[in-house]
């Protein structure tokens, strides 16, 4: 088992081409919708959820180069980008198990000419984290649910969405476009959200093209909460690759809060230095924050969870 890198349990700091991309629905196809396809296309749809469980599963051991290839969108392409990231800052062990119990071709459908299927899942993902000196966590993921694919060619489909714990994972990632912070040749760059139940995970890249190593002030790292008179931190947890960046470097890392209510208030906060000389990068959410998801159904929110 691979030594790997994760985010809510670290003993640190609390606190492509140019040809466009398809589009699919922004959440699982309504039954109405879709058509009966030929048991071709029928077997080739089940299979690439399969595939996808099983890359998925296999992720910690194996990277998520297999995962990639089953998936389309902006956003499962992100999810699966911060996905490694998280595996890769955990440094202890990562074991999984997958569980699927029925995947059923539900139909198949042409929207603004993107073919696109529909398949029922009843599946689940289990994740133990292995912390040193500590005990094991287990995380488990339920994707039940139907699960929406775009057919890419003849017989190939990739999944382009699907329900995580009774949510569109759609609906829980927000991308950020040119979210750029840039001073004292310090670029901090907020490239996207998720709002997974219970928590909020912002994936955060950092380019030092300055000729000394910059440190984290672990005071200013955080997401602050607008009380009217006073800016109140909320305590959560960091990736340890944000906590120094090497002198002509770039990181990429996650800062991890419980779940808000809103990003009325809000501003994501990150300091590097010291004193007079502190580089300050703010990101106030209320803006940018379109839409926050509903809880999880009562049922999956008491699965224990991670952010990615």
């Amino acid at each position: 088992m691979r030594a790997r890198a994760a985010i809510a349990w670290l003993p640190v700091l609390a606190l492509a081409a140019c040809a466009q991309q398809p589009a699919g629905p922004a959440a699982p196809i309504a039954p109405a919708q879709l058509a009966p396809g030929p048991a071709l296309e029928a077997s080739a749809a089940r299979q690439a959820v399969v595939e996808f469980i099983d890359a998925y599963r296999g992720s910690p051991d194996h990277g998520v180069e297999a995962l990639k290839q089953t998936v389309v969108g902006p956003d499962l392409r992100s999810w699966v980008r911060w996905l490694d990231v998280q595996h890769r800052e955990f440094d202890g062990n990562i074991r999984s198990a997958a569980d699927i119990r029925d995947v059923e071709f539900i139909g198949a459908v042409t929207a603004r000419r993107i073919p696109l299927a529909s398949v029922g899942l009843s599946a689940s993902v289990l994740f133990q984290f292995e912390p040193p000196n500590d005990d094991p966590i287990d995380l488990v993921r339920v994707l039940d649910g139907p699960v929406t694919l775009i057919r890419t060619a003849a017989g190939t489909y990739r999944v382009e969405d699907l329900l995580r714990n009774g949510v569109p994972m759609s609906d829980s990632i927000q991308p950020f476009r040119h979210q750029f912070r840039a001073e004292g040749g310090v670029t901090v760059q907020m490239d996207s959200l998720f709002m997974f139940p219970p928590k909020w995970q912002f994936n955060v890249i950092v380019e030092n093209a300055t000729s000394h190593d910059i440190a984290l002030d672990p005071r200013g790292a955080a997401l602050f909460v607008d009380h009217g008179d006073t800016f109140e931190p909320v305590k959560g947890t960091l990736t340890p690759s944000l906590l120094t960046v090497p002198a002509g470097g770039s990181v990429e890392g996650l800062m991890v809060f419980p779940a808000q209510r809103s990003a009325d208030g809000r501003v994501l906060s990150l300091v590097y230095g010291t004193g007079a000389k502190a580089l300050r990068f703010e990101f106030p959410l209320q803006d940018l924050v379109t839409a926050v998801p509903p809880p999880a159904p009562t049922d999956a929110g008491t699965v224990p969870s991670a952010p990615s």
